[in-house]
């Protein structure tokens, strides 16, 4: 179903905006907004640190949504003994902690695909600077969506700059 869901948004921007809603067609259109010529790159550029912010984000995504694919994964073949906690009254909060993270990891398709037809559905300018600020801002949405369910509905987070901030504190503290 929510497989359903994220098709028809995504077919709903392919017929009003004529432009097909995934991530493959942001990066090319990432690619040329933003795009910095060879012979003139310079990463201290307005230009190369947003182009620097912008793949920063995406690799983070990348990682962000490899984590949340290997977790639904893992839910599915956990979810049979989930519902063996429903036996006993002590243990049943443990079948709604695991339903309400799983639901909460499915949603985040169909507000992915929302916030990648909102995106797609502005108009940008490839030599305006608040064009380029907007992608950023709609980067940063797709980062933080995440967080957004997770506060709406509560469950996991698959955010994976929070689990580095983490790590780097956990190892900070022992030093």
């Amino acid at each position: 179903m929510n497989n359903l869901i994220s098709s028809a948004i995504q077919e709903i921007g392919k017929n009003v905006l004529n432009k097909d809603i995934c991530f493959n067609s942001l990066i090319t259109e990432l690619n040329s907004i933003i795009g910095v010529g060879e012979d003139s790159f310079n990463i201290f550029s307005l230009d190369g640190i947003i182009k620097g912010f912008i793949s920063f984000g995406l690799f983070n995504l990348i990682f962000s949504y490899s984590l949340r694919y290997i977790l639904i994964k893992v839910f599915i073949l956990l979810l049979p003994f989930s519902f063996l906690t429903l036996i006993n009254n002590s243990t049943s909060w443990f079948f709604k902690t695991f339903f309400r993270s799983f639901i909460s990891l499915l949603l985040l398709q169909s507000f992915v695909s929302i916030i990648l037809l909102i995106v797609f559905s502005i108009n940008y300018n490839s030599g305006n600077l608040l064009s380029k600020l907007l992608y950023i801002g709609g980067v940063y949405a797709l980062i933080k969506a995440n967080s957004y369910i997770r506060e709406l509905l509560g469950g996991i987070s698959t955010d994976f700059s929070s689990y580095f901030s983490n790590l780097t504190n956990s190892i900070s503290r022992n030093s």
